[in-house]
Order: C-alpha cells, then sequence, then structure tokens
C-alpha cells in the first residue's frame, strides 16, 4: 500500500497506513503524554491524556489510525487545556498524596503532574474512603491510588492469560476486582505479578520490593530465570552498592517469554526459605568437622581416579562439562529421565493454536509461562483444550475434554479429528508413549524435569545405577540419592542445600545457588540461555565451577 500523506504540526510527512497517530507521532520523535497507553497492550484510549487536534477535533492518538489529509496538531491551547482537565480530575478524583505513597518518584500520574506544572487543583480532592486488599501473600491493591487506566485487567488477559482481573460499577465508582469481587488473595490468581509491574500508580505493588528503593537506585541486570526449564528473560533490580535484590520484573524483549513470568520466577526467587549447607564438612568418628578448600582439592585429588560421578539437572553447562572431564565420562544422570518424543515446537509457535492437550502437568502450578500462552488462547481465542491427567488439574474447568491418562486411546480418537493440534506432555510411560507416536496431526512440547534436563541429554549423561569406591553427587535435586547402591561407598555431596539423604555422605560441601552462580543451560526449546551472576555468596559456599577449575589446574583461588 502506498504512504499516506498528512500533516503534523504545520509540516507534511508520509506514513506508512494502519499507524496509529500515537505510533507516528512517536516515531517522529514528537514526546505525547500517555498513562493508560502501554506498548505491550491494545490501545484503549481511556485516560484521554494523548489526546491531540486534527482539524479542529480533539482525538485519541493511541486508539486514532491514520488517514489521508490529517492535519495534527500536537500543542495548540485546546490541547494542552484539556490535557491538563483531564490531569486534574484523574489526582483529585482519588487519594494521590504523592509524600506518603510507595512508588513517589516512579509515579507515571505523578511525572505527568510534574509535565504540566501543577501546584494547585480547581476541583476539590477526594472525599471518599477505597478499600486496601492485603489478601495476597505478594501483592497489595490499593483502589484509593488507582486511576482506572485498566493496564492490569488488560495485561492480566491479554499477556498473561489468566483472566482473573475485571471492574465493577461505573465512572468515578468503578473498582479493578478480581473474579466476582472476591479478595485477590482467595481469587484465581496465579500471582504472576504482571499487574503489578504493569501499573503506572500506587494502586498494586509488591509487598516485599515496596520502599526498598526506586528504580533509579538499582542496577538491572538482563537474565534468564533457572528454575525451570523455560528459562524466562527477567530483569533483576539490584540495590546499587548492596547485596540484594529489590525485585523481579519479566524482560519484555525476551525471546523466551516476552514478559511473562510465573510466581516462581518472580517471587519464590526471592523467597528461599530453605535451609543452606555451608561449609566444607568430613565425617569421622565424632561427626562432622570442618575442612579447608585447599584441603578438600586434594581430597578430591586423590580418589578421583577411584570414583564416579552423578549429576542432576540444575547444574549448567560448564559444570556439566568440567564435571565429565574430570571423572573422564564417568558420568551419570541422579535422577532418571527420559525425553520420549522430542519437541518440534518452540514458544513462540505455540500460540494461536486450534487444539492444545495438556498431558501429567498442570499449568497453573508449573511451566506458569506455558500455562499463560495456553490460557490466554483457550479463553481469549476460543481454542480448544483436552487435558489429561491421573489427578485433580485446575485446567480442567477449562477444557472442552478431559480424561484419566489410563483413558488415553479413547483421547487420541477425538485428537486425531482436529487440525492444528499441539501436545503439551510430561510423565508418560512407554504405552502412553506409543499411543501419543501414533498422531501424525500434532506437534509436541515436551516439559523436561529439571532445568537443564536438555543439557545432560546433548551432552550425553544418562542414568545408570552403579557404584564405586567413591561416589561424588552434585546438584541441588537430590531425590535419587536415595535409590542409589552407595552403603559400602564413600560419598562426597556439592549442594546447596539440607535435607535428609546428604548425611549418608562421607564429605558434605555447600555451594552457592540461585543468583549467586552464572552459566549456561538449554531450555525445553533447546535454546542455550545465559544466567548472569547477580549477588555476592552471603553463606560459607563454594562456587563449583570455580572448584572443579582449580581441580584441573586452570583457576586461582577465589577469595
Amino acid at each position: 500500500m502506498e504512504n499516506i500523506k498528512i500533516k503534523v504540526n504545520g509540516s507534511e510527512v508520509e506514513v506508512s497506513p494502519g499507524k496509529t497517530v500515537l505510533q507516528v507521532l512517536s516515531e517522529l520523535g514528537i514526546h505525547v503524554p500517555v498513562l493508560c497507553h502501554y506498548e505491550p497492550l491494545m490501545p484503549q484510549g481511556s485516560c484521554r491524556l494523548c489526546v491531540v487536534e486534527d482539524r479542529g477535533v480533539l482525538k485519541t492518538a493511541c486508539t486514532t489510525p491514520v488517514e489521508p489529509n490529517m492535519d495534527i496538531k500536537t500543542d495548540t491551547p485546546n490541547v494542552i487545556n484539556s490535557r491538563k482537565l483531564v490531569l486534574q480530575l484523574l489526582f483529585t478524583e482519588r487519594n494521590h498524596y504523592c509524600m506518603y505513597c510507595e512508588v513517589t518518584g516512579e509515579c507515571e500520574l505523578q511525572d505527568l503532574g510534574y509535565e504540566f506544572g501543577l501546584d494547585h487543583f480547581e476541583f476539590p480532592t477526594y472525599e471518599r474512603k477505597f478499600p486496601v486488599d492485603n489478601s495476597h501473600p505478594f501483592i497489595i491493591m490499593d483502589h484509593n491510588r488507582c486511576v482506572l487506566c485498566r493496564r492490569c485487567v488488560r495485561a492480566c488477559s491479554e499477556i498473561a492469560g489468566h483472566f482473573v482481573l475485571g471492574e465493577m460499577e461505573r465512572g468515578i465508582d468503578t473498582m479493578i476486582i478480581a473474579d466476582m469481587d472476591i479478595p485477590l488473595g482467595k481469587s484465581s490468581c496465579v500471582s504472576c505479578g504482571l499487574c503489578a509491574q504493569v501499573c503506572p500508580t500506587g494502586a498494586i505493588i509488591d509487598k516485599r520490593s515496596a520502599y526498598l528503593g526506586r528504580e533509579v537506585q538499582s542496577d538491572v541486570i538482563y537474565t534468564n530465570c533457572d528454575l525451570c526449564p523455560v528459562g524466562c528473560g527477567i530483569e533483576v533490580y539490584k540495590k546499587k552498592g548492596a547485596n540484594f535484590i529489590v525485585k523481579i520484573y519479566g524482560d519484555w524483549n525476551s525471546d523466551v517469554s516476552q514478559g511473562v513470568l510465573c510466581k516462581v520466577g518472580r517471587y519464590l526467587s526471592l523467597y528461599d526459605e530453605k535451609k543452606r549447607l555451608t561449609g566444607i564438612r568430613v565425617k569421622d568418628d565424632f561427626g562432622y568437622r570442618k575442612i579447608s578448600e585447599d584441603q578438600l582439592i586434594k581430597l578430591v585429588k586423590d580418589k578421583i581416579d577411584k570414583g564416579i560421578a552423578y549429576v542432576d539437572g540444575t547444574l549448567f553447562n560448564e559444570e556439566l562439562e568440567l564435571i565429565k572431564e574430570l571423572f573422564k565420562d564417568k558420568v551419570y544422570a541422579l535422577n532418571p529421565e527420559e525425553i520420549p518424543i522430542s519437541s518440534n515446537i518452540t514458544l513462540n509457535d505455540l500460540d494461536n493454536r486450534n487444539f492444545y492437550v495438556v498431558i501429567g502437568t498442570d499449568l497453573n502450578r508449573e511451566y506458569g509461562t506455558v500455562g499463560s500462552i495456553v490460557k490466554r488462547n483457550v479463553i481469549g481465542n476460543k481454542a480448544k483444550l483436552m487435558v489429561i491427567d491421573k489427578e485433580f488439574n485446575s485446567l480442567a474447568k477449562l477444557a472442552d475434554y478431559v480424561f484419566n491418562i489410563k483413558d488415553m486411546s479413547m483421547a487420541l480418537e477425538i485428537i486425531k479429528k482436529q487440525d492444528d493440534v499441539v501436545v503439551i506432555y510430561k510423565d508418560i510411560n512407554s504405552d502412553e508413549i506409543k499411543l501419543l507416536s501414533s498422531l501424525t496431526n500434532a506437534k509436541f512440547l515436551y516439559l523436561p524435569k529439571e532445568t537443564n534436563s536438555l543439557g545432560l541429554q546433548k551432552l550425553g549423561i544418562k542414568h545408570n545405577n552403579i557404584t564405586a569406591e567413591y561416589v561424588f553427587v552434585f546438584g541441588k535435586n537430590l531425590e535419587g540419592l536415595k535409590n542409589l547402591n552407595i552403603k559400602d561407598s564413600t560419598v562426597f555431596v556439592f549442594t546447596p542445600y539440607e535435607n535428609d539423604e546428604i548425611h549418608k555422605a562421607t564429605v558434605l560441601v555447600g555451594i552457592s545457588n540461585g543468583f549467586e552462580r552464572e552459566g549456561t543451560f538449554y531450555n525445553l526449546e533447546g535454546k542455550k540461555l545465559k544466567r548472569e551472576k547477580v549477588l555476592r555468596p552471603t553463606y560459607d559456599t563454594v562456587d563449583l565451577k570455580t572448584f572443579l577449575s582449580q581441580i584441573l589446574g586452570r583457576a586461582e583461588k577465589v577469595s
């Protein structure tokens, strides 16, 4: 299509058709104030702050498409006065006393007040008190600070796919509600936290990050979550000059998750309450005694030739490669996992499908970003959903078909009649694999059990329950340790957490964990992702990669 000619502030410009006035003005470098508009969301035009004048008529720039012969003016007295009037109404409708608000200094409404030089209001300020919802474990919803931009409602549905938030009442009485007006903490909210990330004021805030510091007081580290094999892109806000994390946001530019996170990545990664294993300990007749890292290096070097290694899928590729080199390929996966049907679809391609089949997993509780994609298509785009599981699955209430996993053959008869099918699966047996393999009209997405399960596969590391005089165990998920035949072996365990199983070991080594580590891993799509180190270790722990490199003579000791 040919370009369209329009005038902008008296100058003629050519623009591509299909764009909004706001998009054109942004491309031309012309600032237009916005509040309800947020780039990843569909434009709504509810705040009216982006009004511009076109041939004498005020129009919202964010929702108005460009058309031939437009004469756009962005700074006429009519435009400026209209924006100021709207801004005053927003400030006076509810409680916006900035000095008491948690987000003062990074509030978009406050910024607009400074931009327009508001130093008084021509209307009476608010008199009505609105409720504050403190029922949620991670989020506070303060309706007194809400400007009804509806960003949270749109983000919850359009992006996160959960469709929890909505509205009730009309006009200035409008309130954002969860489900059918129940407390947020008792609603169907899955704690993805996207509402708090997109809120322009202090209406929805994270409890943990409140008053810990402004974004300008933080260093932002762009990295990937390593708590599940999705590997969502995250923005980590670390307080400048301090060794703690203020908050975590979803990274809109991530080609994995496009800004979406789950409860684990946004919140639980900062609420680690497990007891850490610290120091280096060796068991003798009187219990465990501490030894130095130099003593540990000598001990490991002396025993490594007679030893084998077990690793789990929480280790990074660099650590796995060093372990393979040290143990001359006598390395085995601690937890058995075979990938029965390889994935042949990416997360980006998972969108806009007609028929989703979810087997053996509740996507509201794990792999949450995958759940967001499925739910926004099932609820928003009216795609069909089949849930196959052996126990209760919260996705069942959205499903067109629900089957017990023992009735897989019946389910397949329905699947074979559909088109554009995606099967998302986990934990299936050999009979179920055989049945699924017969499908010719489906794409498959396997959900690995551990973060770097595909890294283990690429390095050829498989499960094998064998023993040796010395057994070295590395990793965080030590469930498989109880199944090993190690009663006559001397066992070395390198892990970040205390648990009942590790006390079978002769040597215990606390290793760095979470944001104290760096390395790469392969996510469920097979993409190699980087995890950046954000924090200095706060416990007496060993950096596993550095330790292994020292044994190979490749690294100096890190103090």
